[in-house]
């Protein structure tokens, strides 16, 4: 088993060094095919796995491959850890990532550096691998700085665009501040328990009870990591303007990878949070705060990829929602189900970018629909299945949230919940109206001259509107406990949950839940299908997302910059620099000054001889 699960994270580092090392001697037809068939590799390895503990039962398997730091405190190993929240995780990076790389061979076809982008997909799905596998908590640091490395890599991939450079540096840099709280809390972990070891960690937390003060601290700082990674208020900011990367980087970094790390910390150290009420508390008003306000800011987009970005930031909000009141399986449920459909609209945007040479702009589209026959129905299948209509994806996931927060009596982050998902389905239909239907906007768009996508772009798709259609039945099993929830029992099931998923299918709440969405989705098609010419623009406020970057760029950047420059202009030349001249025109001037003395002249010499030992003399009498 170790074995099978050491191919699994190898292999797509491995196709990496492979593609990167012979970039310019291979054809573009072979990197594009050693990218998608590790990744391949790597997905039925884990599959493999998954039916072998189906059939011989679960049992996690902790397996330490050599001693990596052995300081004492820290002890780390480079060992892995797989259970069924592992397992599942790798599933969807490995099962979505392929299917990923396989539209990317469509989509960067025309790419000059078609390999580079390859192997930097696959080095990013490695260190999200390996994230998701480590025993260690430094371990799973290394793939959390890597994924951060990746995407840097590949959201500035157009580096010759400055807008792509800036937003990747942005990304890095905003990642760097929640970094820095993950950080903190590994030290004070290995302080406070002598190891990074998950496991042990889990294990042993029990000692402290409920409400320590270290135990809370610890949580506090690890969340703080993880709102940088899954773009949580208040560093949230990168996660829009990674739209500049190349649009399948944007479905894999939402879909499948990084954002999802945040949300599967949280998971993963589920038994730390739940003796931290507080901070559990925390994050769900950070959750909720979130899913609002990315809801609000999405309706206001004019860029097709932002309305997406922004929803994503919504729905992992909304995971966090869920986490908040201690519903760890149902923020695991919704995380799956986002990855099929996040993927699906993310991928269905780029076929339209795509063909249209990378417009992204709705107010340069519209009456697409004549010409992406088969896209506008993949991305409608998207829309719905995310705005929570039976009996798709979001459906199951989505109602389950609001019906957890109902029965445990949240009522504050129900409302906010209700009201981020009736929002959803608003400005996605929003987005397929303005992108689909009516009448081209633009004159420099000529539908005659525009195609469907290959046919290498829409399978990837298709398959991912089939996961959004029927994936939620995974978490209801008519009666029973449902698959999904049955195979991730181990994060611990809230009486809420087992009572909403083995229930009946119709009730009052879903009932409620499924109105909010039809709300959202009809009011949007008829304001944008009856009344789109007499629109105006769109609220500045909701279209600048509050002018939250404008707030901390002067309140943080501008500041900085400016003391940067001072230090630039004043500090270093006139203190630092003027007071290392000073020393050397001192040194210089003694320099001189004792030349003086050394004027080559025998008889000076014996002059100064005679009176240094008549003063000796006169010394030593005295």
């Amino acid at each position: 088993m170790l074995y099978a699960i050491c191919l699994g994270l190898f292999v797509p580092l491995a196709g990496f060094l492979a593609i990167l090392s012979s970039a310019k001697f291979i054809s573009r037809k072979l990197a594009g095919f050693i990218g998608c068939a590790t990744i391949g590799l790597s997905f039925a390895t884990f599959a493999s796995i998954l039916i072998y503990f189906s059939t011989q039962g679960m049992e996690p398997l902790n397996a330490s491959l050599f001693n990596w730091i052995p300081i004492k405190g820290i002890e780390a190993d480079f060992s892995l850890h797989i259970d069924q929240l592992a397992l599942l995780m790798t599933l969807i990076i490995t099962g979505v990532g392929f299917l990923i790389h396989l539209y990317s061979t469509g989509y960067m076809d025309h790419e000059e550096d078609f390999a580079r982008f390859f192997a930097l997909l696959n080095f990013f799905v490695f260190n999200m691998l390996l994230l998701v596998l480590a025993g260690h908590l430094l371990l799973l640091f290394v793939g959390w700085e890597g994924v951060g490395l990746a995407s840097y890599l590949l959201i500035g991939f157009w580096y010759q665009r400055p807008a792509a450079a800036k937003a990747a540096t942005k990304a890095f840099v905003v990642n760097r501040i929640g970094d820095l709280g993950f950080l903190i809390g590994l030290l004070l972990t290995f302080y406070t328990f002598g190891t990074g070891d998950i496991t042990e960690i889990s294990n042993r937390v029990g000692e402290f009870g409920e409400g320590s003060v270290l135990l809370s601290l610890i949580a506090l700082l690890f969340f703080i990591g993880a709102t940088g990674k899954s773009a949580q208020l208040p560093l949230h900011t990168w996660l829009p303007d990674a739209m500049e990367g190349p649009t399948p980087v944007s479905a894999l970094i939402h879909a499948a990878t990084m954002v999802t790390a945040g949300v599967y910390l949280v998971v993963r150290l589920h038994a730390l949070y739940i003796l931290t009420p507080d901070v559990l508390l925390l994050i769900g008003i950070v959750g909720g705060a979130t899913a609002l306000y990315a809801a609000l800011s999405a309706v206001g987009q004019t860029d097709l990829k932002r309305v997406l970005a922004y929803s994503t930031v919504s729905q992992l909000g909304l995971m966090f929602l869920a986490c908040g009141v201690g519903a760890f399986y149902t923020a695991m449920f919704h995380l799956t189900m986002h990855a099929f459909m996040k993927a699906l609209l993310f991928l269905s945007a780029g076929n339209v970018v795509h063909m249209m040479h990378g417009t992204t702009e709705m107010d340069k589209m519209g009456g697409l629909r004549k010409v992406f026959t088969k896209t506008q129905w993949l991305f409608l299948i998207g829309v719905l299945a995310m705005s929570g209509i039976p009996p798709l994806a979001a459906f199951f996931s989505k109602d389950l949230i609001l019906e957890v927060e109902s029965i445990l009596g949240y009522r504050s982050l129900l409302i906010v919940g209700v009201a981020a998902s009736m929002l959803t389905g608003f400005y996605l239909v929003r987005a397929y109206c303005l992108t689909f239907l009516g009448k081209s906007k633009s004159e420099d768009v000529a539908l005659h001259k525009i195609q469907e996508a290959p046919q290498v772009m829409i399978l990837p798709v298709s398959l991912l509107a089939l996961l959004s259609i029927f994936g939620g039945f995974l978490g209801y099993s008519f009666g029973k406990l449902p698959p999904l929830e049955y195979f991730l029992s181990d994060v611990g099931l809230t009486r809420a949950e087992i009572e909403i998923t083995t229930g009946p299918l119709i009730n009052p709440s879903s009932l409620w839940a499924t109105a909010i969405a039809l709300v959202g989705v009809i009011s949007a098609a008829i304001i944008y299908t009856l009344f789109v010419d007499k629109l105006g623009k769109p609220l500045a406020i909701l279209k600048k997302a509050f002018f939250l970057n404008e707030i901390y760029a002067f309140v943080l950047v501008t500041p900085l910059k400016t003391l940067a420059q001072y230090i630039a202009d004043f500090v270093e030349p006139k203190v630092f620099d003027g007071s290392i001249q000073t020393a050397v025109k001192g040194t210089q001037n003694t320099a001189i000054f004792l030349q003086k003395g050394q004027s080559g002249q025998i008889r000076s010499y014996v002059a100064w001889m005679a009176l240094g030992s008549s003063f000796l003399i006169g010394y030593l009498a005295l």
